[in-house]
């Protein structure tokens, strides 16, 4: 009997002795899953691609870059959400999922981006144009609008993403024009539709569409904010067109990890991914695509998340916007 009880003590204590190795590995000790809620070529995969080659350098492991589009981006939050709080899943995520879907934009979303998530870091944010198929005769956003009214229920309008959505319900009823909405899981497959005339109006992210604007296989009509945008001056805004300028509904992201993670872990993500975005290289590479770097803390990142989930609850409710 004495025997199998040392046995056993023994076994426990190699049990014991292996879990203390296991856990004193440093993080990282295996690759790390980044979950992107849009599709290859979105400004999301973009994004990381950028931020992933030097943070591969910086961790000393692969980061493998998952597209996971769908339901305007709560799929692969859940993703995130659903993962073990052990820092090997990180989620690249937007407005979409952290503010504008559990403001009431989507139905069915089924968990909290407050409380099942934890944020590690603001990472970018970007801005938005009303573009149109190259055989629409309208040049402004304003001849647009005219045009539309003049032609009701003859015009469908795209959106890829949430801006999309918001932007594009804003414009519509704004200005109570008959068209009809066509949403898309990602923004690339609805760009191809306006390029070659299946939709013929969409309000799309600058860093999508600068090559399409640029090599004129879609045309720019107005910039739906305050100022102009940098990479695109000649483009006038709403207001200077005589039309309203809807609330700030351009796109962010924030990494993010499931609600758990050692504090640990989210401290070192921190450290490398904001040196990464402070970068002079980064940083150039993201405002030559059209995204703007914004590092933060960790607290000023959940601080955000919250806010703009107020925002977006608002404007969902005050502009009726709905994902069809």
């Amino acid at each position: 009997m004495k025997i199998v009880q040392w046995l056993a003590g023994l076994a426990v204590a190699a049990g014991l002795l292996q879990a203390g190795v296991v856990s004193a590995q440093p993080y990282p000790s295996k690759p790390i899953r980044l979950i992107v809620p849009f599709g290859p070529g979105s400004a999301s995969d973009i994004l990381a691609r950028i931020l992933s080659e030097p943070l591969v350098q910086a961790l000393g492991q692969p980061i493998v870059v998952e597209n996971k589009p769908g339901n305007n981006t709560t799929l692969g939050t859940e993703l995130v959400v659903q993962s073990p709080p052990d820092g090997y899943t990180l989620g690249l995520l937007t407005n979409s999922g952290l503010a504008a879907s559990p403001g009431g934009l989507t139905s069915g979303v089924r968990y909290d981006p407050v409380k099942d998530l934890a944020y590690i870091t603001m990472v970018a944010s970007v801005n938005y144009l009303l573009l149109v198929n190259t055989d629409v005769p309208a040049k402004t956003a304003a001849e647009l609008v005219t045009l539309v009214k003049a032609n009701p229920g003859k015009f469908n309008y795209a959106s890829g993403n949430t801006g999309g959505i918001a932007y594009g319900g804003y414009f519509k009823n704004a200005h109570q024009l008959d068209m009809t909405h066509v949403p898309y899981k990602s923004t690339p497959p609805a760009l191809a539709d306006l390029i070659s005339g299946h939709v013929q109006i969409m309000v799309a992210d600058v860093p999508s569409s600068l090559a399409m604007i640029r090599a004129g296989k879609v045309r720019p009509l107005g910039v739906p904010s305050a100022k102009r945008y940098v990479l695109l001056p000649e483009v006038p805004t709403f207001a200077e067109l005589g039309l309203a300028t809807p609330p700030v509904m351009d796109g962010w992201w924030a990494l993010v990890a499931p609600a758990g993670t050692p504090d640990a872990i989210l401290d070192r993500l921190n450290r490398e991914v904001v040196k990464v975005l402070e970068s002079d290289a980064v940083r150039t590479k993201l405002l030559d695509s059209g995204l703007v770097p914004t590092p933060s803390t960790q607290q000023q990142a959940t601080e955000y998340q919250k806010d703009q989930l107020q925002v977006w609850t608002k404007m969902v409710k005050d502009l009726n916007l709905k994902l069809e």
